[in-house]
């Protein structure tokens, strides 16, 4: 399941995955949480996360498609293409999806699922930082799926016995950019204004498809 899920997604820029076995999400998560009221047939949780500038890019390819609606008229693009995506290109039975958006039926602790899945680990930063990613990652989905995959384990922490040049900037950008942790995977300009500075982010996709008379 895993490997086609990673064939028909990579396009677009989901490479990141992780796995929870039944036993230790449920170990791990508060009585309301566990999986008889999350989904009961769930045997495993699979993380899925993207890495690296390949997603925006597809975002922005996707947005080119239908700019007006999907970027001018949607509240929340970036969601609305996982979404689209996860529609089209997922096929898990008896599966349920849930998204970290302000929309979802549920909310989850996404980042402590991710550090039990071994996409990362808390870092200097405040961001989970992944010993193959650095903290050049964005989680997206959770998949309950009534199969039975390989469990995951907890990564290796990539901040210990490094110098942490993150500590001295203050800004959170400057933060991230200073890790030395796969720098070759920071996001690209655009991405990451969109992800720090979200109005501005959105102004700059708009003139880029000359939509701003639009909102």
């Amino acid at each position: 399941m895993i490997d086609r899920l990673r064939e028909s997604l990579a396009p677009y820029g989901y490479n990141g995955f992780g796995v929870i076995s039944r036993a230790r999400f449920d170990a791990a998560a508060p009585p309301p949480f566990r999986l008889d009221a999350i989904h009961p047939p769930t045997r495993s949780v699979l993380l899925v996360a993207t890495a690296g500038p390949w997603h925006f890019r597809a975002f922005l390819d996707w947005l080119a498609v239908d700019p007006l609606t999907r970027l001018a008229r949607e509240p929340h693009p970036l969601d609305a293409f996982t979404a689209d995506i996860f529609t089209r290109r997922v096929d898990v039975p008896n599966a349920r999806i849930i998204f970290p958006t302000f929309t979802a039926p549920l909310v989850l602790d996404f980042v402590k699922m991710a550090e039990l899945a071994g996409l990362g680990r808390p870092s200097e930063i405040g961001l989970l930082v992944d010993p193959r990613f650095g903290p050049w990652m964005s989680l997206r989905a959770a998949i309950f799926t009534p199969d039975e995959l390989p469990d995951g384990a907890i990564a290796r922490r990539a901040c210990d016995g490094c110098a942490a040049p993150c500590r001295a900037p203050i800004d959170p950008l400057t933060r991230r950019l200073a890790c030395l942790v796969a720098p070759e995977l920071a996001y690209d300009e655009l991405q990451r204004i969109y992800h720090y500075d979200r109005p501005r982010g959105r102004a700059l996709l708009l003139d880029r498809f000359n939509l701003r008379d639009e909102t």
